[in-house]
């Protein structure tokens, strides 16, 4: 008879699928990562771990995931030529940056991936972009930056851009007592996406606002907001 876990296993569990997931993303050898972990969770833990993970990158085909769905169908709309440039010497961060912003377009086009931000992550030599969506908690006070740090330093990409919707004021408040979350409800406030990231060396950052334009065709377009001072968004939130 299988009995409920504790919430110390679960936890161990999910510390175990999350490293099992970061040794997928940089390409490590199964066998390597396979006996580490089990030396350092215990077979049991490994192979709950690699259920979960199973699940949550829709691996399972018994069970359905959204959201795993949504990365795959919008990342597979960017440009085939540029993506298998990807872990090559002609890729650089800055491309990097490009591929990252273009995908994020498709994903605020996405019935699923509308507004949902993502950390995309990039490590020299890897053949692929990880792709990170931030769910916060339905009822938290937090907001998706909470959690950036804490990605970034547990992946040690050699760069990462975080992209994500938010509400900005478009007028100085008369008042300086404004509550988190109250700027939504601000009739002056606008949608729009920020961009930011940068390097492990910190010498290659990005920090872009972009006002949400619908063309002709019904399609969300993101217009640079070049008046804005991008400076002014460095938080200590960031990593």
């Amino acid at each position: 008879m299988s009995r409920d876990l504790t919430d110390k296993e679960k936890d161990k569990i999910m510390k175990c699928a999350k490293e099992l997931q970061s040794s997928m993303f940089r390409d490590e050898d199964p066998d390597v990562v396979f006996h580490r972990l089990r030396k350092k969770y215990g077979q049991h833990t490994v192979t709950l771990g690699m259920k979960l993970l199973e699940r949550s990158i829709g691996m399972d085909k018994d069970v359905e995931n959204p959201i795993s769905d949504c990365i795959n169908r919008c990342m597979g709309k960017l440009d085939t030529k540029r993506m298998k440039e990807v872990g090559k010497k002609t890729f650089t961060v800055d491309k990097f940056y490009k591929l990252c912003i273009d995908g994020y377009q498709h994903f605020m086009n996405d019935d699923v991936g509308r507004a949902l931000p993502i950390v995309f992550l990039y490590i020299d030599k890897n053949r692929k972009i990880g792709v990170l969506p931030i769910e916060v908690p339905e009822g938290s006070n937090s907001s998706p930056m909470d959690y950036l740090k804490q990605i970034v330093y547990q992946e040690n990409p050699d760069a990462y851009c975080f992209c994500g919707e938010a509400s900005m004021n478009t007028k100085r408040p008369d008042k300086n007592d404004y509550k988190y979350g109250d700027i939504i409800n601000d009739p002056s406030s606008k949608d729009v996406v920020i961009i930011q990231g940068n390097t492990k060396k910190g010498d290659n950052n990005i920090n872009h606002v972009y006002d949400l334009v619908l063309n002709d065709i019904g399609v969300l377009e993101f217009h640079e907001m070049k008046d804005i001072d991008s400076t002014n968004m460095e938080s200590e939130k960031l990593p």
